[in-house]
């Protein structure tokens, strides 16, 4: 089995960085940096490239300001997507990758980008809304979900990119910040969301989306989407985005039928239900 993720802050000259290595999908992610000039990009690329390939990752990625976009270009890295009004609903977020083998810079599905041209082709003008199943209920979850949550999340997935399959894993995140809804029939849980929120540059995550498969198809998806965007508004948050799997037609047709805008493709983002998989980005500005 592969190591634990864990957390590592490295400083260069012109640069310093906070990323998470990830042995399970093979991938250093870069969530805060900072460059003191425009060669910090070159040079921060270069610290981590040497970095993953020590660590046996394939994959660096991270979301920046459009201000450092041709640096990091020039540092040898790839546009995948480009998220609009990620930082407070003004300024979008270029989310670019550096490959380092040609099986990761391959795609996994040749068909996402014709399904996506499709979904959006055909949805109707106005947001999809969905009813509530009868006898189901939605509830934010509580600390004492979480083995609900664990147990849901191994029976819809082989595998997840984090370890969503340990309740203690899913408590760490709530203590993070991170929010779930659920949804309940005859008090047994048959699907679940997430958002993990931004309070400072006012955007959330929405992710984790689970659905026992014999409730696939009534609508849960959207309606745990709708009562998410609803708090978020609430709150003040402007951006709200997705990386939904690009072989998940239901998924992609959710966040279309939503009024979410497509983004972009990140190739081999992660290990998801057995395999690495290209995500298809949505987002909306509220």
């Amino acid at each position: 089995m592969p190591g634990q993720d864990c957390w590592e802050t490295i400083a260069g000259k012109d640069f310093n960085c906070r990323i998470l290595l990830s042995p399970f999908n093979r991938r250093l992610t870069v969530d805060t940096f900072n460059l003191s000039r425009v060669r910090g990009a070159e040079e921060m690329i270069q610290v981590l490239t040497e970095k993953a390939r020590t660590q046996g990752l394939d994959k660096i990625w991270l979301k920046s300001i459009p201000k450092w976009e041709k640096n990091f270009l020039a540092a040898g890295m790839k546009l995948e997507a480009s998220i609009p009004g990620f930082y407070k609903g003004k300024e979008r977020a270029v989310v670019l990758a550096r490959f380092l083998s040609s099986r990761r810079e391959t795609p996994s599905n040749s068909k996402g980008i014709t399904l996506v041209k499709i979904i959006t082709n055909n949805r109707t003008s106005e947001a999809t809304k969905r009813d509530l199943p009868a006898e189901v209920s939605l509830k934010w979850a509580q600390k004492e979900h979480c083995p609900h949550l664990a147990g849901l999340f191994s029976k819809v997935f082989p595998t997840y990119p984090f370890p969503v399959f340990d309740p203690n894993y899913i408590r760490q995140t709530m203590n993070n910040g991170t929010c779930y809804i659920t949804a309940w029939h005859n008090n047994k849980l048959v699907a679940a969301s997430a958002m993990e929120l931004n309070q400072l540059e006012k955007n959330a995550e929405m992710t984790d989306f689970a659905t026992l498969p014999m409730w696939r198809g009534q609508g849960l998806a959207n309606c745990l989407l709708a009562q998410m965007e609803s708090r978020l508004k609430y709150k003040g948050y402007r951006c709200l985005y997705t990386i939904a799997r690009s072989s998940s037609i239901g998924m992609n047709k959710v966040f279309a039928g939503a009024g979410y805008s497509f983004n972009g493709v990140l190739i081999n983002n992660c290990n998801i239900s057995g395999d690495f998989e290209d995500m298809h980005v949505w987002s909306k500005i509220l």
